[in-house]
């Protein structure tokens, strides 16, 4: 039977016991059913116990007085259970749209009644289904952030899209943008640095005893590695490092004609 075709059985006395259901019975028929003489609102004294062993009922509080308040109807508290009612969906809803889906049932069904509290419902609850990512994270933070700002869906919807595609590449490229500029100053070091190597083993070569031979031998490599020097291409935040290059060639070019010049008169003695 319908809710109002129950009650009427009942008042009737066709029928023991009925179960209603907050969203098929009316208020109107529930006050009917209270200020009956013959009809008592069943108070559910094992109400956890129900609840604990059939997980899709929930513990229900209906207060004194809030059927009809001259009557005092209910005279004390009542406890009731009734079922979960459950917003099923498939895995692959789309997010924006379980945000809807979600928005809309707490704008219908989040106002007071008579058997709930202002934003009771509806809530985070698990039964036989779990709860997705989604719904989860609606009821922590809400409406995504582009859907609060945004007021044209597909719009939102594209800017989300979006973020989601861009983010993460963000994440990755935000790290190497940071180490592209260590890695370039590093190639510009490397560079100098392979300059230096024959510098310094064309120095080492010069000491001890030198004919002229090994002089002009030494000022064609010592050649070779400032014509190296020369064809460099720094950028000018090295330009210090560069010219500080040159001016080592030029102090080991200042030994060499040195040694030569030593050599030289030492042959006109």
């Amino acid at each position: 039977m319908d809710a109002g075709g129950a009650a009427t059985a009942l008042l009737e006395g066709k029928v023991d016991a009925i179960f209603l259901t907050g969203d098929s019975a009316s208020t109107q028929t529930l006050r009917a059913l209270m200020r009956s003489q013959d009809v008592r609102l069943y108070n559910f004294d094992q109400a956890d116990a129900y609840v604990r062993r059939y997980a899709f009922l929930n513990k229900i509080e209906l207060p004194e007085g809030s059927i009809d308040l001259g009557r005092n109807l209910p005279a004390g508290n009542v406890t009731l259970v009734g079922p979960t009612v459950e917003l099923v969906a498939r895995k692959q809803l789309n997010s924006a749209l379980s945000d809807l889906l979600l928005e809309v049932a707490r704008e219908v069904h989040g106002r007071p009644g008579l058997l709930q509290k202002r934003g009771e419902f509806p809530a985070p609850l698990e039964h036989e289904f779990a709860l997705s990512e989604e719904a989860q994270r609606y009821y922590k933070s809400g409406m995504g952030f582009t859907y609060r700002i945004i007021p044209s869906f597909w719009l939102a919807n594209l800017v989300n899209r979006t973020l989601v595609a861009v983010v993460p590449l963000a994440i990755i490229l935000i790290p190497m943008l940071r180490v592209l500029p260590i890695g370039y100053r590093m190639r510009i070091r490397l560079r100098l640095f392979k300059c230096y190597r024959p510098l310094l083993k064309l120095e080492r070569d010069s000491y001890g005893s030198l004919t002229p031979e090994h002089v002009a031998e030494l000022q064609a490599r010592l050649d070779e590695i400032e014509h190296a020097v020369d064809a460099l291409r720094v950028p000018a935040s090295f330009a210090d490092q560069f010219y500080e290059l040159r001016t080592h060639v030029a102090f080991v070019r200042q030994r060499l004609n040195a040694a030569e010049a030593r050599l030289g008169e030492a042959e006109r003695a």
